[in-house]
């Protein structure tokens, strides 16, 4: 029974050890990791800002299958977002929006979607996905 019990919470220990020694790499400008990324979040973007979007990347973390994005969406010619012409308008006249974006992406089958999203956030919005997604703080990491 010991030995059985001592078996089981070996294989536990295992099973948990490899997410908790995944490393956060950021991928580099023009890294086909990052464009997958980006390129993954930007059809989603553009249909909140109302057009297309570069990003201006604070942070772009991956850790195995999840990433997290911390940008700001601009226009492709790096103007800034024009927010009075979207839908987050009083939002932004109120100045209760930050004009940023955080992002948590999934890669799954090859290939990186949306897992969830906020555009616009004032407070450490991120911090709602560590319990949901059973995620690790440094995925979320600064620079």
């Amino acid at each position: 029974m010991r030995t059985r019990l001592l078996a089981f919470a070996f294989l536990t220990l295992l099973s948990i050890v490899p997410a908790a020694a995944q490393t956060v790499v950021s991928p580099a400008k023009g890294s086909p990791l990052r464009a997958e990324v980006l390129n993954a979040l930007r059809t989603t973007i553009e249909k909140e800002t109302g057009g297309p979007v570069i990003f201006v990347v604070h942070a772009l973390n991956v850790m195995g299958e999840w990433a997290y994005v911390d940008a700001e969406p601009r226009r492709p010619n790096s103007e800034k977002v024009d927010w009075r012409k979207t839908k987050f308008r009083e939002a932004y006249e109120a100045d209760v929006f930050s004009g940023l974006i955080l992002a948590l992406l999934h890669k799954k089958a090859g290939a990186w979607s949306v897992t969830d999203y906020v555009v616009g956030p004032t407070d450490v919005y991120w911090y709602n996905w560590l319990p949901k997604y059973k995620l690790p703080k440094t995925l979320f990491a600064t620079p």
